[in-house]
């Protein structure tokens, strides 16, 4: 009876209070025991657009421009970052050295738990072509079979491989921490600030939210709502200013004018 876990509820009243076992219960490791996780679902968006242009300039400024590829389709194509990762440059250009309007992806999480497969349209905006072009000018030797996000190491070797996910992951958390952001990146980051721009851009409409369910395919919009970041507050509020029909509507917002306009 001696041996057994002791807790001193007295000093653990805090979430955060450390728990002691007695060492005689457990020897230290004799070996590495590593093991398998899921992916950290608790990344967030990016909601500062500043913060967005200044993690585009951060790449460029140094020279990667791979990454700042990685991170604008990222953000704009809205894709797990495996199905990300298997793009090559023949999806976005053409046999004519044109860019596509439009690509087809058979999402890998589709293909798997779908009986019926589905590819999905994916839209290639021009931020998307700045980004590309921006590499392919300061990249010799690129053919279309290449893929978009080829491993560095691999290049001398003339090895045609993406990158790994857990390189994407640290990618993206090199330049969050050079910059400083107050949020937690990591690979789910990139569509996650896809659904939260797409939410914000149309003052948060439900029939975006509802689409947005449906390319990330969730089973509700409530889902969808904690995976972007968009809380509860945010969607009232766009309720509550709008006043279509009465005379305090949307629009007397001097404020809310100016941002429609430059936005147009």
């Amino acid at each position: 009876m001696d041996n057994i876990l002791h807790v001193d509820f007295n000093s653990a009243t805090e979430a955060k209070q450390a728990i002691y076992i007695d060492p005689s219960l457990i020897a230290p490791a004799t070996e590495d025991a590593e093991f398998e996780l899921a992916e950290d679902h608790a990344s967030e968006p990016i909601k500062s657009l500043e913060d967005i242009e200044r993690i585009s300039k951060w790449y460029i400024d140094n020279g990667r421009y791979r990454d700042n590829m990685l991170f604008i389709l990222g953000i704009n194509f809205g894709l797990r970052v495996s199905d990300l990762l298997t793009l090559r440059f023949c999806h976005l250009i053409d046999d004519d050295l044109r860019f596509k309007k439009t690509f087809p992806i058979l999402e890998k999480k589709t293909k798997n738990t779908r009986k019926v497969k589905k590819n999905r349209c994916v839209t290639i905006n021009q931020a998307v072509v700045d980004a590309v072009t921006l590499y392919l000018n300061h990249t010799p030797n690129v053919t279309l079979s290449d893929y978009l996000f080829r491993s560095l190491s691999n290049r001398g070797k003339n090895i045609n491989k993406p990158i790994h996910r857990v390189n994407a992951d640290r990618v993206l958390r090199e330049a969050a921490e050079a910059l400083h952001l107050d949020c937690h990146v990591a690979t789910h980051t990139l569509r996650k600030t896809f659904g939260y721009h797409q939410m914000r851009m149309s003052n948060n409409d439900p029939r975006k939210l509802m689409l947005l369910q449906k390319i990330y395919g969730h089973s509700s919009v409530a889902m969808t709502l904690a995976y972007i970041g968009i809380t509860s507050e945010e969607i009232s509020e766009a309720y509550t200013n709008l006043n279509l029909g009465y005379g305090n509507h949307y629009l007397v917002d001097s404020a809310i004018v100016e941002q429609a306009v430059s936005n147009f």
